[in-house]
């Protein structure tokens, strides 16, 4: 592996290099992770042994539209985003004669380190973590021919859907772990009004969770990273007007699928049936959402509709922190205490007026300041520069 020094010509992109409709997607997709981790936040739900309350109608619907709408299509987005981004900063670093290996490990390390950071202090469910480590295959695929990439992606939905199946689909997991009470536990420390009786806690149910989400979505989140980087090769969304045929293509054929294969996934306790329909369906409506938005992009109308959703977007990581702050303070102990005490329906009151919040705070920061906070981090740690923050006037 090559060492760079400080200054070694390789800098983050741009506002002017910037491709828009990204941050457009990544700023939609921080709205659906929320509309999913909420339930995390709000009960046990993602903990072995819990069974659920008898809900409402209005609360059995809100939970049934967001299984069907967001469960799986949003993370699968943002790994679609990752492999992409991942390709466009190794195109622009070989276009100034550098390896990407000359930065990109020291990237991921310290995304890594974020991901346990945000697991231990506020949400168990994070993500980052997953992307950090599987980032390290995805170096390992550089080289690789498209045909190689695509069959790849073939293989890792495979296993993504056998490990579901193993596990007893997408709805199973519901077993107790013997020898322990984590729903009690879990009670315990989100109810109580200490912050480090939820610290603690958290230490120990981030591993469990690590390791539920490596061997439930790492499948998935590999084959989209391939996929991503397929498409950054193929420079798709930086020619996006010459797409328009695909892109009308896809919706109708991926709503088709989208629909079919959640129904199963939705509505079926049969294992194998339910992780086919988790497997296929998600992607298949995550297409549909970004074939929509890049069409509507497009459009004068749209892109001025859509520019402040893009805002989220270039905060992204700094927004989907931020969005477990909040949901820690409503939901715990030692803020508003709201855990186990809100619907399904009401957490989609919370998710909206969480997200309309975030839109003009992205806004107004960014009329100030280059990047979000954390962003400006992770870049000033990758590069091992201070990055410059201020926007100059």
């Amino acid at each position: 592996m090559s060492h760079s020094q400080p200054n070694d010509n390789v800098h983050p992109v741009s506002q002017a290099e910037r491709i828009h409709i990204l941050d457009i997607l990544r700023g939609f997709a921080v709205f659906g992770i929320l509309a999913v981790n909420i339930g995390g936040f709000a009960t046990p739900v993602f903990f072995p042994g819990y069974v659920p309350p008898e809900l409402a109608w209005y609360d059995k619907f809100a939970e049934t539209v967001m299984l069907f709408f967001a469960e799986g299509k949003f993370y699968t987005i943002f790994s679609f985003l990752f492999g992409l981004g991942f390709s466009v900063q190794m195109a622009r670093a070989e276009a100034k004669g550098r390896d990407v290996r000359s930065f990109y490990p020291r990237r991921l390390w310290v995304l890594f380190a974020l991901g346990i950071l945000h697991a231990v202090i506020f949400w168990i469910g994070d993500i980052l973590r997953l992307y950090a480590l599987l980032g390290f295959a995805l170096l390992a695929f550089r080289k690789r021919s498209n045909k190689t990439l695509l069959i790849w992606s073939g293989v890792f939905l495979a296993i993504g859907f056998f490990l579901l199946v193993f596990i007893g689909g997408p709805h199973g997991g519901g077993e107790e772990m013997p020898g322990m009470d984590v729903i009690a536990m879990a009670r315990q420390a989100y109810n109580s009004n200490s912050f480090l009786s939820v610290v603690i806690f958290q230490v120990f149910a981030a591993l469990i969770s690590f390791m539920v989400i490596a061997f439930t979505q790492g499948g998935t989140v590999m084959a989209l990273f391939l996929l991503g980087l397929l498409a950054g090769r193929m420079k798709f969304f930086e020619q996006l007007g010459e797409h328009r045929a695909f892109f009308a293509k896809v919706i109708p054929l991926g709503l088709l699928a989208g629909l079919v294969f959640n129904a199963f996934f939705v509505f079926t306790e049969e294992p194998w049936l339910a992780s086919l329909g988790f497997t296929l369906g998600a992607p298949a409506l995550a297409a549909v959402y970004v074939s929509g938005l890049s069409l509507l992009s497009l459009k004068e109308n749209g892109a001025k509709l859509l520019a402040p959703i893009s805002k989220v977007g270039r905060m992204a990581l700094t927004n989907y922190v931020m969005q477990s702050v909040v949901c820690s303070l409503l939901f715990n102990g030692y803020g508003f205490g709201l855990y186990e005490k809100v619907g399904a329906a009401g957490l989609w009151g919370i998710t909206f007026a969480i997200y309309l919040c975030q839109i003009p705070l992205s806004g107004w920061w960014l009329s100030r300041f280059q990047f979000g906070p954390l962003e400006w981090l992770w870049r000033s740690l990758t590069y091992r520069e201070r990055q410059p923050f201020l926007l100059r006037s």
